[in-house]
């Protein structure tokens, strides 16, 4: 059998995360074809992969398949931005990746050769592996069925004020959309996961909101993949990222329009806050519009998310 060289990073991932179960897996399926030497590291170990290349690894959310004979080597790669494929693919042995957060630009400008950059695709985003959409959505469908939803806009996550972070320039927008919108409900800390599904469950639209820290960090969230699996439609502004399903505009989700930098931030945080204000204003009671919006989002998450698909 051909010896596959498989380094991982997330040794000391809580095991509650989908990384902890994923590798355990994916080594019973290589196993099959290939004898694999697992490297069973982590970010904290500061490793360098060296191969024609020169790369920290300094994080845990990535995963390289290298063959032992020729060194050539993909990567499969679920950050909220995937900088540490993009250094890697600089090397001659490079053949590809599978990005969970993947901005077809980004790719253009980094991969010049036309059949390795036929190899860099979009997969799913791994950490979105989400099952309570199958186990509860039956008495969170009731619930939902049987209430007068809340109609306020809903909000739920951390408003970064350092302008150096990468997630500044999207939340700042939120915190602008809390000064012009009324029926807004700013949910501007963390809570417990189970409260923030019993208070999320609640609402009859819901925000979503990622990129603005340039070239899809962190565009598709793990928020938009909670909220179709309950059911709830969403509201956002226009991915940045591709997914192999791709996500379609009104059609999965509520599109907002918006403009970015030639990296992918938000040109103007206070024009898109007023610009989710007024398609806010034009959906909220349009029942059928959103009824079909939560339903197509659905049938995305359980053809891409759900097991074993």
């Amino acid at each position: 059998m051909r010896k596959l060289n498989l380094y991982t990073f997330h040794r000391n991932i809580t095991p509650y995360r989908f990384d902890a179960h994923n590798t355990k897996y994916l080594i019973e399926k290589l196993s099959e074809k290939y004898e694999v030497k697992w490297s069973n590291l982590d970010g904290c170990d500061k490793f360098r992969y060296q191969n024609d290349c020169d790369a920290l690894i300094d994080q845990g959310s990535i995963v390289i398949f290298e063959f032992d004979d020729t060194k050539e080597f993909k990567t499969f790669d679920f950050g909220d931005a995937p900088t540490l494929s993009v250094q890697v693919s600089q090397s001659k042995n490079f053949r590809g990746a599978a990005i969970g957060q993947y901005n077809k630009k980004l790719w253009d400008e980094n991969v010049k050769d036309q059949i390795v950059r036929s190899k860099v695709k979009p997969c799913i985003y791994p950490e979105s592996w989400w099952h309570y959409g199958i186990q509860n959505y039956e008495e969170v469908r009731n619930f939902r069925d049987n209430s007068d939803l809340d109609e306020r806009l809903y909000w739920r996550g951390s408003i970064y004020k350092d302008p150096n972070r990468v997630e500044y320039n999207r939340r700042y927008a939120i915190e602008l959309l809390n000064d012009c919108l009324n029926d807004f409900y700013f949910g501007n800390f963390p809570v417990p996961f189970d409260y923030y599904i019993q208070e999320a469950i609640q609402f009859k639209l819901a925000l979503c909101f990622g990129v603005g820290g340039g070239y899809c960090c962190g565009d598709f969230c793990l928020r938009d993949i909670e909220l179709y699996g309950l059911g709830i439609p969403t509201m956002r502004p226009i991915f940045a990222a591709e997914t192999e399903d791709p996500l379609i505009p009104n059609h999965h989700y509520i599109a907002i329009e918006c403009e970015f930098t030639d990296s992918f931030e938000y040109k103007d945080p206070e024009n898109l806050a007023k610009r989710i204000a007024q398609r806010y204003k034009e959906v909220i009671k349009d029942d059928d519009l959103l009824k079909t919006i939560s339903k197509n989002a659905r049938i995305w998450y359980l053809n891409n998310i759900t097991y074993p698909n």
